[in-house]
């Protein structure tokens, strides 16, 4: 199996009267994976831990600064266009309002609502854990 591509993905969770809502954002039309939705985050570069990665994602995509906090587990899947790993972070807010940066759109999305957005294959059981964990 090739050599995994490392994603750091951050879930954003915050109350709503309704319970917590997580950040999800659009794939532009122009990148792999186009349409899809996500958690936002991207691929970690040479020299940078997935926190800091998480923080310079969310700045760029969406104007969010964040805290990085409790790791969960990571999910793989194998794609056509690659092996693909990732590892997704419990995140806060620190400052900002989201903005589409470099994201088609965003919403602020209800945790029994996920499961009606469509997410890349890999996010699968990543979505089942989140659920979970922010239920508990």
């Amino acid at each position: 199996m090739p050599n995994p591509i490392h994603v750091a993905v951050g879930v954003l969770a915050e109350d709503r009267p309704q319970g917590p809502a997580v950040l999800i954002a659009r794939r532009p039309s122009d990148i792999v994976l186009p349409g899809f939705w996500e958690l936002p985050g991207g691929k970690i570069e040479p020299g940078e831990t997935p926190q800091v990665c998480l923080a310079r994602e969310f700045l760029e995509e969406l104007g969010l600064t964040i805290a990085v906090g409790q790791e969960l587990p990571a999910s793989d899947h194998l794609y056509d266009h690659g092996h693909v790993l990732l590892q997704a972070f419990l995140c806060s807010r620190l400052a900002g309002e989201p903005a589409n940066l470099q994201v088609a759109e965003h919403r602020w999305v209800l945790l029994p609502d996920l499961t009606q957005y469509q997410f890349p294959p890999a996010n699968d059981r990543l979505m089942a854990n989140i659920i979970k964990t922010l239920q508990s």
